[in-house]
């Protein structure tokens, strides 16, 4: 064989090898990137000038981080992020929610959107369909479970053992490329087993549905405050950037969108609007705080106890109830007033203190006969839902708080949910805190609207506690002992207007 016969093979065989190689490869990264999809590519041209002459449209899932339909208004961050960008653009701007997270590809190509706000994070596999925006935050997985009662007071026990961890399908940890550590939080393989957002996830924790479920630090920290009953460990996974979705045929719409992020990130609007979405002063692991105590010194709890004394007899429950509840209200303050109108020593709103015949200028004892009526006709508003006079205690101390309509609607959604409605803790007290979210206090059927559940849970924890740290510290009086006769001359001079229970605010 001659030397150029020999280069000659020589060549043949490395081209071959070569061919097949780029075969190979290309096959590999057809595999690594799955099978094809009808959303892989923009079905419409529309970039940042056609959106000038028209709406900028924003695809959204609902959740408090991204966007939710409130009364009269929306929110959420992406959402009032993208508000001030379409501002900055002079273009107007809508939300387009939808339900499934699969949906919002199709619907971006389709030009239903212009861009998706969904909490996303930049994917190698999504990046085949869209191109991203630069990152506006970051964020890591933490494990939020329920609080278990049955633990020390003030070290609330994170638990049960976590051997069945929720992730939402739209989770930014979903990714089959993200290192989660599943020794502390085992996820199932199968998306479809989870709820599709992270708000879905809350709700079946609250429910009692889940008992633990993989959510963002940015979550925790804006869970921290309106729902108590939760508890988040340290993270679980490094962080991953969030950041928005755009078809790869808008260059335009990405650059400016990019360029007003940074504008946005440079000036500490960003950081700001962040922080109105973060629970104030709270860590976001902090467990659930201890139940508060009331401070007592010899027999003697306040100035007042002779006037609350005077009261034994005249509830279904003992005399330290008042002297609990005057404490939480006021601390005792008789010139006590609240920003939201409340006075007095037990701080009560203008429209009940007139329905209870009870002016600004009555004297401390007025207060509390004017309390003590209230509390009996909320007593009787309560007896045929809940004969238990411990349980109903519980429902007396929310309606005082929030007002009854609001407590009739978490018994009712109670009930709706499966749980018992006769019960407080574990039960209603979980349902009074999903009044706090616009999917549930928006329904036809929740007729008195938003109610800050997280009030109301700690309100009925604390007084419940010194209630019964009173009963056990202090003597009550004769079981004889006649309400009637021991009221003040002032309380029982005020005039008891004539109403029924069903007529309560």
């Amino acid at each position: 064989m001659t030397r150029r016969t020999l280069l000659r093979s020589l060549l043949v065989m490395l081209a071959s090898g070569l061919i097949a190689l780029v075969i190979v490869r290309s096959r590999s990264a057809a595999t690594a990137a799955g099978p094809p999809v009808p959303w892989s590519d923009p079905r419409v041209e529309r970039d940042l000038d056609a959106i000038r002459m028209d709406t900028l449209r924003v695809l959204v899932l609902s959740d408090p981080l991204t966007w939710e339909q409130r009364p009269q208004a929306q929110s959420g961050l992406e959402w009032e992020l993208l508000e001030r960008i379409a501002r900055r653009l002079d273009v107007p701007v809508k939300a387009v929610p939808l339900a499934h997270p699969d949906s919002l590809w199709m619907a971006l190509q389709e030009g239903r959107g212009d861009i998706i706000a969904a909490q996303l994070t930049p994917r190698a596999d999504h990046a085949r369909w869209v191109h991203f925006s630069r990152p506006y935050r970051s964020v890591r997985p933490v494990v939020a479970t329920v609080y278990q009662r049955n633990t020390p007071k003030g070290k609330a026990k994170v638990g049960p053992a976590l051997d069945s961890v929720l992730m939402a399908v739209a989770s930014p940890f979903r990714s089959p490329a993200y290192p989660l550590n599943s020794t502390l939080c085992p996820i199932g393989p199968d998306p479809a087993k989870g709820p599709h957002t992270t708000e879905e996830l809350f709700t079946a924790l609250l429910l009692g549905k889940s008992n633990a479920a993989v959510v963002s630090d940015a979550h925790a920290a804006l869970e921290a405050a309106r729902t108590p009953l939760l508890s988040f460990s340290d993270p679980v996974g490094p962080p991953v950037d969030l950041c928005f979705a755009i078809r790869r045929n808008g260059p335009a719409l990405q650059k400016a969108l990019n360029e007003l992020l940074e504008e946005e990130e440079r000036t500490g609007n960003l950081a700001l609007m962040m922080s109105a979405y973060r629970a104030k002063g709270r860590a976001v692991q902090q467990r659930l705080r201890a139940e508060r105590s009331i401070p007592i010194a010899g027999d003697s709890v306040s100035p007042y106890d002779a006037i609350f004394r005077s009261f034994a007899g005249g509830l279904t429950w003992d005399w330290h109830l008042l002297v609990a509840m005057a404490y939480q209200e006021s601390r005792f303050d008789s010139t006590a007033e609240s920003n939201k109108g409340a006075f007095g020593i037990m701080q009560f709103m203008p429209r009940t203190a007139e329905r209870m015949g009870l002016g600004a200028d009555h004297a401390v004892d007025a207060h509390i006969a004017a309390a003590v009526r209230y509390i009996n006709k909320l007593d009787t508003l309560w007896r045929r839902a809940v004969p238990d006079p411990t349980q109903r205690l519980r429902f007396v101390l929310a309606s005082y708080n929030a007002g009854p309509g609001h407590i009739i609607d978490a018994q009712r959604l109670a009930e709706q949910q499966g749980l018992d409605h006769r019960r407080w803790e574990g039960h209603v007290e979980r349902t009074v805190l999903l009044l706090a979210r616009p999917q549930w206090y928006t329904r036809p059927d929740m007729r008195n609207g938003y109610c800050k559940g997280s009030q109301v849970f700690h309100y009925v924890r604390d007084v419940v506690n010194m209630y019964n740290q009173l009963t056990r510290a202090m003597p009550k009086l004769p079981a004889n002992a006649s309400a009637e006769a021991a009221v003040p001359e002032a309380a029982a001079l005020l005039p008891v207007p004539e109403q029924g229970a069903d007529e309560l605010p």
